[in-house]
């Protein structure tokens, strides 16, 4: 992948410190206080929970600043030279992208991922290091994606999980011929076809995920190698509801919730929301099927990673505290109430809802996400979403390859 230097991280750092006049909470100079940053809203109680727990055996203490947009405050804290003392990420393309700049500490010097599940342990640094060998981030917890269906649905139709793609089209069209939504679609918001592209390139990309984009960065593939992906894509996406354009991600969740299809084709971060509409509702899950079942494998990415600045100011003490929100009492904790899997190979979900894809982590059968590998500021969910709408799968590729170039040659030139 694309490997940007730090001052190519902090001449764009600049420009949206210049934009946007945002500042973060200083970790300042007090030895005896530090900052946790992290970026999600719904555990914000459970963190001061865990931090509270956690400074009352502990001389240095840790206080907990919250942050939405935690990627550009983060990059702004970059141009100020002022990292915080601990840090939670999105294990995306951002994720990646920073640590290709190296201001993120190695925790492979480290015993901390001595008891992370295998493929779990391998998808941040798929996404980018700071050199060679490196590990930039601890897994908290993970997410997987693939298929979400309704439980109640799928036994009043006699249907089981299939385990071959012939066997999921075959499902579809059983449910389509009994007046039964196979999936119900929100593409409204461009992102959410997302899901679908890297669940099928799951199972596709038989070499490996990262390996195959690795592949496209030197130059040594193309995206017509994606066709099958596109086509399966359009033959899933034309099962549903009718009026797919016209709902956001938000409307589905409440639509599926509802009862208004068999499945919804989403990452298991999308639990919560469903749940909301309708706590009742009982959900399963299953990898999205390749066409030979063995090939099948769990899209999942690192949906909380645990960070350090490359040189922290307490390194024994952040190490510390690292390897306490890591113990199993407080990865469950945090995976109980946000319905993810936990990374350590002894602990298991809890949630009914997740258990269907379980095994494949238990196997190390994972692949991390598709689109999590494209170049920052390609705008892939815009060109996929157009894609869904005029069903040009020459004409999609055509697109990928050209932009793709283009963002490339761009970034290779600040490096």
């Amino acid at each position: 992948m694309i490997r940007p230097t730090r001052r190519a991280v902090l001449l764009g750092a600049a420009g949206v410190a210049a934009a946007s006049g945002l500042s973060g909470c200083s970790s300042g100079g007090d030895s005896k206080n530090l900052e946790f940053f992290q970026f999600k809203s719904e555990a914000i109680t459970l963190f001061d929970q865990i931090l509270r727990e956690y400074n009352s055996g502990h001389d240095v203490h840790f206080k907990q600043n919250f942050q939405a947009d935690n990627v550009t405050a983060l990059r702004v804290r970059l141009v100020k030279e002022d990292m915080p003392d601990a840090i939670t990420i999105n294990g995306d393309y951002n994720y990646g992208s920073l640590a290709r700049s190296g201001v993120f500490y190695d925790f492979a010097r480290t015993k901390l991922l001595d008891h992370v599940q295998e493929g779990v342990a391998k998808i941040l640094p798929s996404l980018g290091t700071g050199g060679e060998g490196q590990v930039n981030g601890l897994p908290l917890s993970t997410n997987g994606s693939g298929v979400i269906y309704n439980k109640t649905v799928f036994d009043k139709h006699g249907a089981t999980p299939p385990k071959t793609w012939g066997e999921f089209i075959e499902l579809c069209d059983m449910f389509t011929a009994k007046k039964v939504n196979p999936f119900y679609w929100g593409f409204k918001d461009n992102w959410t076809g997302a899901p679908m592209f890297s669940s099928i390139s799951g199972g596709y990309l038989t070499e490996g995920v990262a390996t195959w984009y690795d592949k496209r960065l030197k130059g040594e593939a193309g995206f017509d190698h994606l066709k099958p992906v596109m086509e399966k894509m359009l033959k899933l996406a034309s099962y549903g509801n009718s009026n797919k354009f016209e709902l956001g991600y938000n409307d589905a969740n409440q639509g599926f919730a509802q009862g208004k299809a068999a499945m919804y084709l989403h990452g298991t971060y999308a639990i919560p929301a469903i749940r909301s509409y309708n706590p009742d509702v009982k959900l399963g899950t299953y990898a999205t099927p390749a066409e030979d079942e063995k090939d099948t494998r769990v899209v999942s990415g690192v949906d909380v990673a645990l960070l350090l600045p490359q040189a922290p100011r307490h390194e024994k003490e952040s190490l510390q505290f690292m390897e306490y929100l890591m113990e199993p009492k407080n990865m469950t904790a945090y995976c109980d109430a946000q319905v993810a899997y936990p990374t350590l190979k002894e602990l298991k979900p809890q949630d009914e809802a997740l258990q269907g894809l379980q095994p494949y982590f238990d196997a190390d059968r994972v692949a991390t996400y598709s689109d999590h590998n494209f170049p920052q500021g390609m705008n892939f969910n815009n060109y996929l979403q157009q894609f869904l709408i005029n069903r040009d799968v020459n004409g999609f590729v055509r697109t990928l390859d050209e932009q793709w170039n283009k963002v490339t040659a761009r970034l290779a030139q600040t490096r």
